[in-house]
């Protein structure tokens, strides 16, 4: 009793209790892969492949899900991201295994593990990133902006020239 009350209190989470039993209550280990662009799906499955062999040594007796999507790290409404957050908050999740800190969020990865925390979620990151001085995360920060609005820009003159060149093909077909 004792220890259920420290984990609805906050002072133990519930993943170490269930790390140290060694098991997870029917809860899922969620392994989620994410690339920005459709170009990068052998990345995609380069990360998922790690991700499996991850579960295959370490989570030999959980049960896997495995998640993946294709799209900026700035967009919250991925498919597979609000499918992974919505079985957080339905209590379904015991683990997320990733394979760099920022696969599941470009930004916000703070608000994501508080988020865990509070369902007793462990987030387990493969390959951690070295630590950062702040003017070091400013500048990756930056970049991640660049990058991102740069590529929506390309994007946005991409599609308009697709819908350019579908005109001119109507204008040239038709008699």
């Amino acid at each position: 009793m004792t220890v259920r009350r420290w984990i609805k209190a906050g002072r133990i989470p519930r993943a170490a209790i269930e790390k140290i039993v060694g098991t997870l209550n029917g809860r899922l280990v969620v392994l989620y892969g994410r690339v920005s662009g459709h170009g990068q799906t052998g990345d995609l499955d380069t990360q998922v492949e790690r991700l499996r062999a991850f579960a295959q040594a370490e989570r030999k007796d959980a049960e896997i899900l495995v998640l993946s999507d294709v799209g900026s790290g700035l967009k919250a409404s991925r498919r597979h991201l609000q499918r992974l957050l919505q079985l957080v908050c339905e209590d379904k999740v015991a683990e997320v295994v990733i394979t760099y800190e920022d696969r599941l969020t470009r930004f916000g990865q703070e608000y994501l593990a508080t988020l865990f925390a509070c369902f007793g979620v462990t987030l387990t990151v493969l390959e951690p990133g070295a630590e950062k001085t702040p003017e070091q995360e400013l500048t990756d920060d930056l970049l991640a902006l660049i990058a991102s609005f740069s590529g929506r820009l390309y994007g946005m003159r991409s599609h308009k020239q697709k819908e350019l060149l579908q005109c001119a093909q109507a204008v040239l077909s038709s008699p």
